[in-house]
């Protein structure tokens, strides 16, 4: 059935439980298709080894009669030249009978020592063969046995992996589904138009846009919370604990909690579901070593948009087509934003490598002086990244935090 709205792929969340399933069934096929073919390898070298065998004791028979002939051939030799020792000139018949004998003997037992020579490498190399036959036994034996235990073994680990992996997006899923179900028709219509926003082809994405995409109404924050609290269980958890903390009696010091944390989060997951509809890859908190030793950690990269990309007037506040932007987010209201400003300038230092960079706020920069304000504007510029205030104000993100965490207090027992 399909959905009204997709918030963040629902439907793919069912489909990845899905395929999680199946991978284990093919990595299962897989993995008994490759014991089965160590144990046909194992049959086929047993058979060797029993052909080898086999021909080792058909050599060995024929190197021991070939050695009898010699043997036998020696001795009728030895008792022939015997013979000749014993007859005397008087008896020229003998001798010449003994000679005679010696003579059709001695190519015979040469040729039989041959043959035996022959034989006996045979046999040697027959013994080779056999022995590499039950190293080679011994070793398909092993193989076997290593691949039924670490295929027993990862089995047993996918098993467990792919059980959690599914009881968390069945969990995601019937999260979303339920949020989805008590929405109201307008609401779901304000977050799919939010989410399905894909720029016109090759069009500059300009200010006017990016403000609609980063400036978002309630609907659109509870829905990232709401996929959150869904998919990431570290937020999950951290949510879950805000809750625990509130039930026990401690509002006031959990708030300033989910002020300072959850909001920032928060405002990081609305940038990074604002540019991916204009990239092909976001990669966040990225360690950049800057030129003194230190480093900083930049909180998105923006790598291959597909749009040129104008984040406002002026030198360094755009990118092309296929270039990448670095962002630095901040929520906080005006007196933290201007005391940030030393270290956003180190920030933007690790925005060197990028087309353009900025410092996406809330907009509680427009509450500072206009001194401060001008200050604060040019310093980030001259550094490479200007800061543009587009976020929803922070007293407006901090309630929507904290009314969401209000929201989840029934899941907390």
């Amino acid at each position: 059935m399909a959905l009204p709205v997709c918030v963040y792929g629902v439907q793919a969340i069912n489909d990845a439980m899905r395929n999680l399933g199946q991978t284990r069934e093919e990595i299962f096929r897989i993995c008994a298709e490759g014991v089965v073919s160590a144990g046909e390898v194992l049959e086929e070298t047993r058979q060797e080894e029993q052909v080898s065998g086999s021909m080792l004791q058909a050599a060995v028979a024929v190197e021991q009669a070939r050695h009898a002939l010699v043997i036998e051939l020696e001795m009728e030799l030895a008792a022939a030249a015997a013979e000749l020792a014993a007859a005397t000139p008087a008896n020229p018949a003998a001798m010449a009978a003994a000679g005679i004998k010696i003579a059709e003997l001695t190519p015979r037992l040469t040729q039989a020592q041959e043959e035996y020579r022959i034989a006996v490498r045979h046999r040697e190399a027959l013994d080779h063969r056999y022995e590499l036959a039950v190293k080679c036994v011994h070793m398909a034996q092993e193989r076997l046995d290593t691949l039924r235990m670490k295929y027993e073994a990862g089995k047993r680990n996918i098993d467990t992996i792919a059980d959690k992996g599914i009881a968390r997006l069945r969990c995601a899923y019937c999260d979303l589904n339920g949020y989805i179900s008590r929405m109201a028709p307008g609401v779901r219509k304000e977050i799919e138009n939010w989410e399905r926003y894909k720029p016109a082809e090759k069009a500059p994405v300009k200010p006017g846009e990016i403000h609609d995409r980063l400036d978002v109404s309630n609907s659109v924050v509870n829905a990232v919370l709401e996929y959150l609290y869904a998919t990431d269980m570290g937020f999950r958890a951290n949510v879950d604990r805000y809750c625990l903390e509130m039930k026990n009696g401690l509002s006031a010091g959990t708030e300033i909690k989910i002020k300072k944390n959850m909001v920032g989060r928060l405002c990081e997951e609305i940038v990074i579901r604002a540019f991916e509809p204009m990239s092909t890859r976001i990669v966040t908190q990225e360690r950049e070593t800057l030129p003194d030793g230190s480093y900083t950690k930049v909180d998105l990269l923006v790598y291959g948009l597909t749009n040129p990309v104008i984040l406002g007037r002026g030198e360094g506040m755009g990118a092309r087509e296929g270039g990448s932007l670095g962002i630095e987010v901040k929520s906080g209201h005006g007196v933290y934003l201007y005391a940030q400003l030393e270290h956003m300038e180190k920030q933007a230092i690790g925005h060197s490598r990028c087309d353009a960079s900025c410092v996406i706020c809330t907009r509680d920069i427009k509450d500072i002086s206009p001194q401060r304000q001008e200050e604060l504007r040019n310093r980030l510029k001259a550094a490479g990244s200007p800061i543009v205030g587009m976020l929803p104000r922070k007293d407006n993100l901090d309630a929507a935090c904290i009314g969401f965490v209000k929201g989840k207090l029934k899941n907390v027992r």
